[in-house]
């Protein structure tokens, strides 16, 4: 599994991996939508599992889950919210990205995300937060797809 981040020319985080092995595909964490979220906001609680091959090696005695972890469950968040909704999109790019704390093993994560957007662009504004306080926030930008096949450039 290669997992990194590239700085493309224009200062933008982008993160890129090949296919994860199975372990890490079948529930390295665990989303939850809720109820009560509105078509403005989506609210979702998540976790990774403290097994979760995230937190091996990362640090030794004192696991966090690696930031780039903490975006993908934000991704997949994304991408699960709106294939719910009927909808594919192609997510281009996560920008303004700025971590906060630290997340430990089992932390209950809530991520909260806005949608904006025109002409098929759309943008999620998102927070990560834990007991009140922000993890990390950013914005996701992605377009929408005319067929059933939701691609990932990052």
């Amino acid at each position: 599994m290669v997992l990194g981040f590239r700085l493309n020319g224009r200062f933008q985080i982008r993160m890129f991996c090949s296919v994860p092995p199975m372990d890490m595909i079948e529930q390295w964490h665990r989303i939850y939508r809720e109820t009560d979220s509105s078509d403005s906001e989506v609210i979702i609680r998540a976790s990774a599992r403290s097994g979760s091959p995230w937190f091996s090696g990362h640090f030794p005695g004192d696991p966090i889950l690696p930031g780039i972890a903490i975006l993908s469950m934000v991704k997949d968040a994304v991408l699960t919210e709106e294939s719910d909704k009927g909808r594919h999109i192609r997510i281009q790019g996560i920008h303004r990205v700025r971590f906060r704390l630290p997340v430990k093993p089992d932390d209950l994560l809530i991520l909260a995300f806005t949608l904006s957007g025109r002409e098929g662009k759309l943008v999620y504004s998102f927070k990560v937060s834990l007991d009140g306080k922000t993890v990390c926030s950013g914005i996701i930008s992605a377009v929408i797809l005319s067929e059933a096949n939701p691609i990932s450039d990052i």
